[in-house]
């Protein structure tokens, strides 16, 4: 091939790389960021997220608010929580005795309900559904 076939071919690789990252850009949807409640400030695993074992339920609100965890259904006992209530992090990882004792493959969905706030007034709750594979 001569140099000008290099040179043509060059360029139409260039301009296809171009219009994929163009493309991309235009096309794929880069959604809007999730509004938490103002208490919450991170919770893991995040909703529709697909996870692999062991894995734990985190949930960090503001300080001095009281969570409480049901998930699938079942509702976790405070003993079985880890909590910093300080700082209002929240964590249940299943284990041996515990209401869970291992995520079984499939969906799970976590309801946490908090209260606190200014008399214990604020009381709401986040739901979310993860995946584990």
């Amino acid at each position: 091939m001569n140099t000008t076939g290099y040179r043509v071919t060059y360029t139409l690789l260039a301009l296809v790389l171009l219009s994929i990252i163009g493309g991309s850009i235009l096309f794929i949807p880069s959604g809007d960021p999730e509004t938490l409640p103002a208490a919450v400030e991170r919770y893991a695993p995040r909703d529709g997220d697909i996870v692999i074992n062991p894995i734990s339920v985190m949930i960090d609100v503001a300080p001095n608010y009281q969570v409480r965890f049901v998930i699938d259904g079942t509702p976790i006992p405070e003993s079985q929580v880890d909590s910093i209530v300080e700082i209002g992090r929240y964590e249940f990882a299943p284990g041996p005795g515990k209401v869970i004792e291992r995520w079984t493959p499939g969906n799970h969905t976590v309801v946490a309900t908090w209260s606190g706030g200014i008399a214990g007034t604020d009381v709401e709750t986040l739901v979310w559904t993860f995946r584990v594979q």
